[in-house]
């Protein structure tokens, strides 16, 4: 894993099925984190034809 990226998974909260990754740089600050992350759950959602509010992301811890 590259130490200057964080790894987010998405998940279908009705399944807890990751149904997406996400490698984002590490150096992003939380707004446009947040904007990163919303987007990409959106873009998800009409992909796979659910609900915005059940697709939910995770940081993905290191081992």
């Amino acid at each position: 894993m590259d130490d200057d990226k964080k790894h987010y998974h998405f998940v279908n909260s009705q399944t807890g099925n990751v149904i997406a990754y996400l490698s984002v740089p590490a150096s992003a600050s939380a707004e446009s984190l947040d904007v990163i992350l919303d987007k990409r759950r959106k873009e998800l959602a009409v992909e796979h034809g659910l609900y915005f509010e059940i697709i939910y992301w995770k940081l993905e811890r290191k081992k």
